[in-house]
């Protein structure tokens, strides 16, 4: 019978293969890595919308400043005009005010004509004095009719 000896056998130890090895593990570490990879190139991409945004507000900020620009440039120039208008026309006006001058004006543009001495009369009344103008018929029927066309015409007034 034979022994119940452990047999060791003395063979030349086959080539190994070397076998990869694997550890299952659920999701795995390539799905982490896409994970982050994903989440990497979404910040990335927000970080570049924001940065758009900042540059598009920025120019569009350096427009209406430059378009509020040219209309204050635009006032301004409005206003130095109008000052300009203001200056000559007070100029005018103190030089038509001026006494010496108020003669002068009135004759050339207004066409006036100084008064005669001789065309002044000089009346002197006294207390009880009235002056009375004789009116003749003709006269007084047209003061009449015009007092009576008044006094109708104001009670069609509301």
């Amino acid at each position: 019978m034979a022994s119940a000896a452990f047999q060791i056998e003395h063979r030349r130890p086959a080539a190994r293969r070397a076998a990869p090895q694997v550890r299952v593990v659920q999701g795995g570490r390539y799905r982490m890595r896409r994970a982050r990879e994903m989440a990497r190139q979404a910040a990335v991409v927000l970080v570049v919308a924001l940065l758009l945004g900042l540059i598009t507000a920025i120019v569009a900020s350096q427009a209406r400043i430059t378009e509020l620009s040219g209309e204050i440039d635009a006032k301004n120039t409005e206003l130095t005009e109008a000052r300009t208008t203001f200056d000559y026309l007070t100029s005018q006006m103190d030089e038509i005010a001026n006494m010496s001058n108020l003669g002068v004006v009135a004759e050339k543009q207004l066409g006036l004509v100084k008064s005669d001495p001789s065309q002044i009369t000089y009346i002197q009344l006294e207390n009880e004095s009235v002056i009375e103008r004789s009116e003749s018929e003709a006269a007084k029927l047209l003061d009449d009719l015009r007092t009576a066309a008044l006094s109708l015409i104001g009670n069609f007034d509301p």
